[in-house]
């Protein structure tokens, strides 16, 4: 057996398609699919099953796969530890982050990370945030950047930073009149009941996001109005500032909306309703030296970008919290 025989077994478990995991794996459809069919006769047993287009795993396969994994875990430890006691700054570091904040989060941390580690190769993984702790668990990363889910994550992890989850409005909305300024919240606050009647442009529960946003409402105990459904939160905040229904985003997001003169970014909650961003792993024993170091400079680039993020809510919300101010004298 080779190791290439467990990565190739992955992807297919991963992608549930022949297709989908032979562009991944950087080879030809049909040279994956002839490679299975040896490889499940040199081994004697079958390792798929096949219904229509989808492919899963058999029985022996998922005992294969779950032994495999371990082998490739093993086996990228050791080269890890074996390339820092040559050169402690050349390896490779697998890392899975979601693919929405990806169009951010990779600008903003691998410069900074490269510039450190310049012969450390970064394999890149993106999906959603639940994919991303599967690239985790099944070694196909060695660490992951997502929202911690409300329920139990079976990774070790560890806080990079924490972000406000917030209502958007458009500024001539007329619950907008209704916010209020609160000391615990640098934005004006909104009491999330009286939004039960209005209109949403929702986020997939797929996403953390989507799923943030409806425990808000399970919380205040409210049916929404769901108009839209959508996992671009830029279409979400554009649909909003046309005046069309009202949304959520990640405090983080502010700082990349093209156009926010005319939108209005309230707390809701208890006094606020704030995310765990975290980098998880297995295990942090088995993480290299410029893996962790990935996760320490992910946290000064983010401590760096709340800055300019907690200035962006001064301005954004300044002229709000000063109608606010007035409307109360």
């Amino acid at each position: 057996m080779e190791f290439k025989d467990i990565e190739y077994v992955l992807a297919i478990s991963k992608y549930h398609n022949i297709t989908k995991a032979a562009e991944s794996l950087y080879v030809t459809q049909p040279n994956l699919s002839t490679y299975i069919k040896n490889m499940e006769k040199r081994l004697g047993i079958t390792l798929f099953k096949r219904e229509g287009n989808k492919i899963d795993l058999t029985f022996e396969g998922e005992m294969f796969l779950e032994s495999g994994i371990k082998m490739l875990q093993q086996r990228d430890t050791l080269m890890n530890k074996l390339n820092e006691s040559v050169d402690s700054e050349r390896g490779r570091l697998k890392l899975s982050v979601p693919l929405l904040r990806g169009s951010y989060l990779i600008p903003l941390i691998i410069p900074a990370f490269q510039k450190k580690y310049p012969n450390v190769h970064i394999i890149l993984s993106e999906g959603d945030s639940t994919e991303s702790e599967k690239d985790v668990k099944n070694g196909i990363s060695d660490l992951a950047i997502f929202n911690k889910p409300f329920r139990k994550l079976d990774l070790d992890h560890e806080v990079i930073y924490q972000e406000e989850m917030l209502l958007v409005m458009h500024k001539g909305h007329p619950l907008s009149k209704k916010a209020k300024k609160v000391k615990e919240s640098k934005y004006p606050w909104m009491d999330i009941e009286l939004c039960k009647d209005e209109s949403f442009i929702m986020h997939s529960p797929s996403q953390h996001t989507g799923r943030v946003e409806r425990h808000i409402f399970d919380e205040a105990n409210i049916n929404p109005n769901i108009i839209l459904e959508t996992k671009n939160f830029e279409a979400s905040v554009r649909l909003v500032g046309l005046n069309y229904g009202l949304t959520f985003i990640p405090e983080s997001h502010m700082k990349y909306i093209s156009n926010e003169d005319n939108l209005m970014f309230c707390s809701v909650g208890n006094p606020t309703i704030n995310m765990d961003f975290i980098a998880a792993y297995v295990n942090k024993d088995y993480l290299s030296k410029y893996a962790k170091d990935f996760i320490k400079i992910s946290k000064e680039c983010f401590q760096q970008e709340n800055s300019a993020i907690n200035y962006l809510s001064t301005l954004s919300n300044d002229s709000e919290l000063r109608s606010l101010k007035n409307a109360a004298v």
